[in-house]
């Protein structure tokens, strides 16, 4: 029950935020301003709750804002039963992939393999004391200025605020992005397609090709699902479902939201700019820069591809709007092509850079760095060291395993293109013949979805740019990489994996676009007709379609008419269905809760006993624990891990890969050994590091010759095989 009621109380406040700023989105965001204010809300939160951290105000100083805004709005008259029933799908959309990852989790719910243990470092180590720079738990006088922490601290800071136990709130995590994810989703389904608006959402659901191989040759699903993301050699091809299910709110998998977020604010840019009022477009460029300042700290490699993205945008609505003639001064001709000599290119140049969104173009770039700037003066990351040339190529299988669904629907989607420009296949032969055949598929349906954004007589969709980039991204990981420390052998693990994330949600969102298309063409749907092209106020928010009496409002009635009754049955079945159908991904650590210690009360109850007792204790009375360095992904740094305190090191590689060598990690390494295997220098070399507390555990039996000077020690507890001493 006490778990129930923090997934309750959890939810509310999620509720609370998302209703106090909903009302003030609706000038920018007028037909999706009540679902996009999930994940908006979300990043304003965390925003002024890492200024809290930063000057030293208490977290609840953060929730003043929102309070004062809900208060304004009431007064407004901005919540009335007819809006909040019009929008009741979006609600719906949230609560039920809430409900579903809740459910997933509450059968895995253990903090134990993989990078869990890192994860749930960060997070208790920021609900204990949240502060900017967060204590490092796994590097004593460390903090976590070498790592993008922002999305550990954005539910840290919740579960803070809230008094919710840490092993609990890693839990609530995952669904909390699994929903607002969905609603992103669901809000590129609206702004794009009219009847089959809900398909996007599938993106959350959708298994690479290598699942669907590994399945038919038997395999077990448990295999299946780690096998299908580890297919193209010594790299990880991670897809939403599977970093749902394998449990890990790593930074990579945190960020999706996020990522999804921008994506739809891009679009909406495309579509929507010049329909706008002044007001509507500065709210839209707050949101972009919200969501673009967020990513360097939330996961850095995202920043890489979608500030140059959201360039690009800019760049193309601007020539948008200098083709249709909407702006003051129209592009003279066409293109550059169409004008006469050197001075038409130039009045067509300058005439393109006055289209150009400067607010989204200049202002958002510069807003997204400011809202953070202190965080970059504090980072102190390793960072990459250049860009190196692929020399082992993905070979065509596994790169077909990977990524075959996506130019099967991109090859389908070009078809007619390459008819009329077969010479495009030439550049995909080149590439063969260098032997990179993967690349060499990329670049010809790329090509022909580039040309279709440029060309001045073809139709112009949003999705066909994020198509072309996604599938780009691809072709960019199968011909260089960016140098990091990961080794010879898994020298491109990184790129393939970061960038191929990227890949995959900007590909899954264009492929189910056309297929979402090609189904209302069939069925005779009008392009006119696509939710993107419809009227909206600007100033009372309200547009065609929105509204309690129109048939294409996203309310739960409508939801459940038409061509939503399916996804929402099937949604529903996948809910109930869930604790039957997933795959045991525990591996033996059992479930059937949500927090995420209580396997260790069956695997090592000495050690759990052991850590609930630190965790009683107050975190800041506790200098530093020394504990065993058993190498990463194990049992070993679970003492930091569970309780936030401090110790000297802490699973060495990723400290090494952070800090580089001035980090010294083998010193450190060294100094544990002598600390429990050396009496003579225990007690300096703990004071060395400003440890007060040493746990002894089978883990560290196991490690060392376990030899301490007793006799300057304070047993504090003991049970069983586990004791903890103090200085």
């Amino acid at each position: 029950m006490t778990e129930l009621f923090a997934a309750v109380v959890w939810l509310i406040l999620l509720k609370f935020i998302q209703l106090s700023i909903y009302p003030m989105f609706k000038g920018a965001l007028p037909r999706f301003a009540y679902g996009i204010s999930y994940p908006l809300s979300l990043l304003f939160l965390t925003l002024l709750t890492w200024y809290c951290g930063l000057v030293g105000v208490t977290l609840y100083a953060a929730l003043i804002p929102f309070a004062v805004l809900m208060v304004y709005f009431a007064y407004m008259r901005e919540y009335t039963f007819e809006s909040l029933r019009g929008n009741l799908s979006w609600d719906v959309v949230f609560l039920l992939l809430f409900i579903a990852m809740l459910e997933v989790r509450y059968l895995n719910p253990s903090v134990s393999y993989g990078e869990k243990l890192m994860d749930h470092a960060f997070l208790v180590s920021i609900i204990n004391n949240p502060v900017v720079s967060p204590a490092d738990p796994w590097y004593a006088g460390g903090v976590l200025d070498v790592y993008y922490y922002l999305g550990h601290w954005m539910f840290g800071a919740i579960g803070a605020i809230l008094g919710i136990k840490s092993t609990v709130v890693f839990n609530l995590i995952l669904p909390t992005v699994f929903a607002n994810m969905g609603v992103a989703l669901f809000a590129c389904g609206r702004l794009l397609l009219k009847r089959y608006h809900w398909l996007p959402v599938l993106t959350l659901f959708l298994v690479n090709p290598a699942f669907v191989w590994y399945l038919a040759l038997g395999s077990p699903l448990t295999s299946v699902m780690w096998d299908s993301t580890r297919t193209i050699e010594n790299c990880i091809t991670e897809y939403p479902l599977f970093s749902m299910l394998w449990g890990d709110p790593h930074a990579h998998v945190i960020a999706m939201f996020n990522q999804l977020l921008f994506i739809f604010l891009l679009m909406l840019v495309y579509l929507k700019w010049h329909d706008l009022s002044s007001r509507g477009r500065i709210l839209l460029a707050i949101a972009l820069a919200l969501s673009l300042g967020s990513m360097p700290l939330m996961n850095t490699w995202d920043v890489l591809v979608y500030a140059p993205l959201m360039l690009l945008f800019a760049v193309i609505t601007g020539l948008k709007e200098c083709r249709a003639g909407i702006a003051e001064s129209a592009c003279g001709a066409q293109g550059p092509g169409s004008v006469n000599g050197a001075g038409g290119v130039v009045h067509w140049f300058t005439d393109l850079i006055r289209n150009i969104p400067m607010l989204i173009f200049i202002g958002v770039p510069i807003i997204s760095v400011i809202i953070y700037a202190p965080y970059y003066l504090m980072m102190n990351a390793v960072g990459i060291e250049g860009i190196g040339i692929v020399t082992t190529p993905t070979e065509i299988l596994p790169f077909l395993l990977v990524y075959g669904f996506f130019l099967f629907v991109l090859y389908a989607e070009t078809f007619w293109d390459l008819v009329r420009r077969p010479y495009l296949i030439i550049f995909g032969v080149v590439f063969a013949l260098a032997g990179y055949v993967g690349a060499g598929l990329c670049i010809i349906p790329a090509l022909a979805l580039i040309i279709r954004v440029l060309d001045s007589k073809s139709e112009k969709l949003p999705q066909d740019i994020i198509a072309a980039v996604g599938i780009l991204i691809v072709m960019f990981t199968e011909l260089v990489y960016l140098k990091d420390n990961m080794g010879d052998i898994y020298y491109r693990q990184n790129t393939v994996f970061k960038f191929g994330v990227m890949a995959c949600l900007m590909l899954s969102v264009s492929c189910l676009f056309y297929i979402g298309r090609f189904f209302e063409k069939r069925k005779g749907i009008a392009e006119d007709e696509v939710a993107g092209d419809e009227a909206c106020d600007t100033d009372s928010g309200i547009c065609a379609g929105d509204g309690v009496a129109d048939t294409n409002a996203p309310s739960l009635s409508n939801l459940l008419r038409g061509s939503g009754t399916i996804p929402a049955l099937i949604l529903a079945v996948i809910i109930v269905a869930m604790p039957f159908a997933v795959p045991d991904l525990s591996y033996g650590y059992g479930g059937h809760s949500l927090d995420g210690m209580k396997w260790v009360s069956i695997q090592y109850p000495d050690d759990y006993e052991a850590l609930v007792y630190l965790q009683s204790l107050d975190p800041n009375s506790i200098g530093g624990i020394v504990e065993a360095e058993g190498g990463d992904y194990k049992y070993y740094s679970r003492v930091s891990a569970f309780t936030g305190i401090p110790t000297i090191i802490g699973m060495p590689f990723h400290e090494e890969m952070w800090r580089g060598s001035d980090g010294h990690v083998g010193e450190r390494m060294g100094d544990v050994r002598r600390i429990y295997e050396n009496p003579d220098l225990c007690l300096n070399l703990m004071a060395k590091y400003g440890m007060t507390h040493i746990f002894v555990g089978q883990s560290e039996r196991d490690v060392y010759n376990v030899n301490l000077p007793l006799d300057k020690l304070t047993e504090v507890f003991s049970n069983g095989g586990t004791v903890i001493y103090k200085i």
